[in-house]
């Protein structure tokens, strides 16, 4: 990996660390929060490597847990799963920009559907319809746009760059 490259992830890695964490919770529109961090494992699995991807959704989603959340380690693991199934869907394929954004959307609401799931099965009680049309598929749409935008950042930095 070279060292622009590098750089710019580990910008990227604060940047939406802190996003995720301190920022979006805080100034958002309607309660809408997109996940920042899988939307940056997301684009990394896309544009560089599945390890890549792996590394920057364990640590993320890890630091994440530990700053914000209850349940240490599921926000990782549900990182870790969406990145490994878009890497299985880009080895069989390479879809088109507006394919790739509904497949991002797709399993951005996969991880909200598995938290709504794993919170409800663990006693919280809420509409789930409810939850999913008017909280998860909004969020879902929204890290979606991310996505896009981290892949077109990331597009920019491997100009120039020869694949071997």
């Amino acid at each position: 990996m070279t060292a622009r490259k590098r750089i710019t992830l580990g910008i990227w890695f604060v940047v939406s660390l802190f996003l995720d964490t301190a920022v979006l919770p805080r100034w958002n529109a309607f309660g809408l929060v997109p996940f920042v961090m899988l939307a940056l494992s997301l684009s990394v699995t896309a544009m560089f490597s599945l390890q890549s991807g792996l590394v920057i959704g364990a640590l993320g989603g890890l630091m994440e847990d530990l700053l914000c959340e209850s349940m240490v380690g599921l926000t990782p693991a549900l990182c870790l799963l969406a990145a490994a199934a878009l890497h299985r869907v880009l080895m069989e394929n390479q879809p088109k920009p507006l394919l790739l954004f509904l497949l991002f959307t797709a399993l951005a609401f996969l991880v909200e559907l598995l938290l709504a799931s794993l919170s409800w099965l663990i006693g919280m009680r809420f509409a789930f319809g409810a939850a999913m049309v008017y909280g998860a598929l909004p969020r879902a749409i929204l890290t979606g746009l991310w996505t896009m935008a981290f892949m077109w950042l990331f597009k920019r930095v491997r100009k120039g760059q020869v694949d071997r």
